[in-house]
C-alpha cells in the first residue's frame, strides 16, 4: 500500500464533524479534556442524591463480574470515568471477561466501555482484536475496535481498515460505523507515513 493510496483514500472519506468515533479519538488524543470537565463538574455543578448513590456503589464494586455488569450501565459522566478507572486497576483479571463478552455484547454502553478498557489496557490487544474480529456480533463493537488498531496497532493493518470503511459504508448508510476504521487509517498515516 503507497503512501499516495492512502492519501486517495482519505481525501476521499472525509471527517465527519460529529460521531462517537470522532468524539473518542478526541478524547484520546487528549485526554486532559475529560479530567478537566470532570474536575469543573465536581466544583461548579451539585451532586444529585442519584449520582451521590450511583458513585458509592462504583466506589464499592470491586468484584469483576459486578464491574463487567456496571459497565452495561448508563452512568453520569463522573461515575462512568471512576468505573474505567476501575476496571484498568483490575486489568489483568477483568481482561478475560470483557474479551469474552465483547464477542456477544451489543449494548452500547458496555461496547464504549469496552473500547476505553482496549484503548487504555497496559496490555495490548491488538492481536485479539485481529483474530476475533469476525466472531464479534455487533457491528458497532466492531467498528469503535477499530480505533485501537489505530491507536495502538501498525501500518500492516491500514489495508484492513480501508476495506472496513468502505464495507461500513456500504451496508450501513446511515450510521456513523465508518468513521472509526477511517480515523484509524488516519492516524497511522499520521504516526508511520508522516501524512498531513
Amino acid at each position: 500500500m503507497t503512501k499516495k493510496e492512502i492519501t486517495n483514500f482519505l481525501d476521499l472519506h472525509p471527517f465527519k464533524e460529529f460521531s462517537v468515533a470522532r468524539l473518542e479519538y478526541s478524547l484520546y488524543l487528549t485526554p486532559e479534556v475529560e479530567s478537566f470537565v470532570n474536575k469543573y463538574t465536581d466544583e461548579y455543578m451539585p451532586t444529585s442524591e442519584e449520582e451521590r448513590q450511583e458513585r458509592n456503589i462504583v466506589e464499592e464494586t470491586d468484584a469483576p463480574d459486578d464491574l463487567i455488569r456496571l459497565m452495561r450501565k448508563s452512568l453520569h459522566n463522573r461515575n462512568c470515568s471512576i468505573l474505567r478507572q476501575k476496571l484498568l486497576q483490575h486489568e489483568e483479571e477483568i481482561m478475560p471477561l470483557i474479551q469474552k463478552k465483547a464477542l456477544t455484547n451489543r449494548q452500547d454502553n458496555f461496547i464504549e466501555n469496552a473500547l476505553h478498557f482496549f484503548l487504555h489496557s497496559e496490555k495490548n490487544c491488538c492481536d485479539w482484536i485481529i483474530e476475533n474480529y469476525n466472531s464479534m456480533k455487533s457491528e458497532y463493537m466492531k467498528s469503535l475496535l477499530c480505533l485501537v488498531l489505530g491507536f495502538r496497532g501498525d501500518v500492516s493493518l491500514i489495508p484492513m481498515l480501508m476495506r472496513e470503511t468502505e464495507r461500513f459504508e456500504m451496508d450501513y448508510p446511515y450510521e456513523d460505523y465508518e468513521q472509526a476504521p477511517f480515523l484509524a487509517v488516519y492516524e497511522l498515516a499520521v504516526r508511520f507515513m508522516n501524512y498531513k
